[in-house]
């Protein structure tokens, strides 16, 4: 009988397709802070980023530093997204 042996680092598979933003990927997080900006253009407070779910291409704005990500969820910082607008 062997004993069970937990591996001491937890390995976290990235595919390559997921490791670079993606044009849509600014577009839908750009669309999500456009619309922010309509609806609460009287009080902006800047989002740390947004975060867009894959299957739906929604993006939801995170005023959190560091977010949690469900699966086929990706963050989009603000940083980002700003430096592409210009």
């Amino acid at each position: 009988m062997t004993r069970y042996q937990p591996n001491s680092q937890p390995r976290i598979e990235i595919s390559e397709s997921h490791g670079l933003l993606a044009a849509d990927l600014i577009r839908v997080a750009r669309s999500a802070y456009g619309m922010y900006l309509k609806v609460h253009s009287e009080q902006i407070q800047r989002p740390a980023g947004v975060v867009v779910s894959l299957g739906s291409n929604r993006g939801q704005l995170i005023f959190a530093s560091q977010p949690v990500l469900l699966p086929g969820e990706r963050f989009v910082t603000f940083d980002e997204i700003e430096s592409q607008m210009y």
